[in-house]
């Protein structure tokens, strides 16, 4: 009974032996196959942290695109606004100075002292291609309406032929007009007022357009009509009441013209524009 109870009990732990070796066993795969799932879960962690890194880094470029599309969209209602506002007042000028060129009594030739005034007034006008000049010729009150109004009309030609000869200015921007005897507002006809009266008015116009380009490029609004109020000029004007020695015309904003949507709405206004609205025959 010894040696078989022996032999049962050697038979037991034999297989305990084995069951316990195949048990361990299962466990190191167990642990090595958790092991390898945690390295895996750890992985796609840090891709999902990378992830999600990329995800926050495309929203920031969303959201910046989204604010230069929406600046791009201001800036091209804007210029299409200021365009808009340029073309409705393509035909209005703005007074920028006057000046006046006398005569002596019956003369047409115009006193040597006011030909800086005229060649002020041509550097005025080349300066801007867009300007015009308006002459007004007029006389004193004696002698007869007829004659009169001859006179003046040929002092307006004396200072047109002057401009166009000497420094080239075109008939264009060139609108003279006789007046006849000019009235003397009540003053007795003294020999200073007549000397007043014998005179042609120079007014020199430019378009609103060329005035706040210029405006604009020298930082200084300066308004003839309103001087209380005017702001100072930041620098001497190079040429006659503020108009400068060159007038460039007003650039659109980059941004809006590097914006295809916007270059296509200004491209379709423009070409809504036909040759009559710029005052073409």
């Amino acid at each position: 009974m010894e040696s078989k109870l022996a032999g049962q009990m050697t038979a037991t732990q034999t297989q305990l032996t084995e069951r316990t070796d195949l048990q361990e066993t299962k466990l190191r795969d167990t642990v090595e196959r958790t092991g390898e799932n945690r390295r895996s879960v750890d992985a796609a962690d840090e891709r999902l942290r990378g992830l999600d890194t990329r995800v926050g880094e495309v929203g920031s470029v969303a959201e910046g695109a989204k604010t230069r599309a929406d600046r791009a969209t201001v800036l091209a209602q804007d210029a299409e606004s200021r365009l808009a506002q340029r073309f409705a007042g393509r035909n209005k000028y703005r007074l920028m100075d006057t000046k006046s060129v006398y005569f002596g009594s019956g003369q047409i030739e115009f006193r040597s002292q006011d030909v800086s005034e005229l060649d002020e007034v041509a550097k005025a006008l080349a300066a801007d291609p867009n300007a015009i000049l308006e002459l007004q010729g007029f006389a004193d009150s004696r002698g007869s309406d007829r004659y009169n109004r001859e006179l003046a009309r040929e002092r307006v030609e004396a200072v047109v032929s002057y401009l166009v000869q000497q420094h080239g200015v075109e008939l264009r921007q060139l609108r003279g007009i006789a007046m006849g005897k000019a009235p003397l507002a009540g003053e007795k006809p003294s020999a200073e007022a007549l000397a007043r009266a014998r005179r042609v008015d120079v007014r020199l116009f430019t378009p609103w357009s060329s005035w706040e380009d210029a405006q604009a490029q020298s930082g200084a609004w300066v308004s003839n009509s309103d001087p209380a109020t005017a702001a100072p000029a930041t620098k001497a004007p190079a040429t006659m009441a503020g108009v400068p020695d060159q007038i460039e015309p007003s650039l659109l904003p980059r941004a809006a013209l590097e914006d295809p949507p916007t270059r296509r709405r200004l491209t379709e206004l423009l070409r809504t524009i036909t040759p009559l609205d710029l005052g073409a025959e």
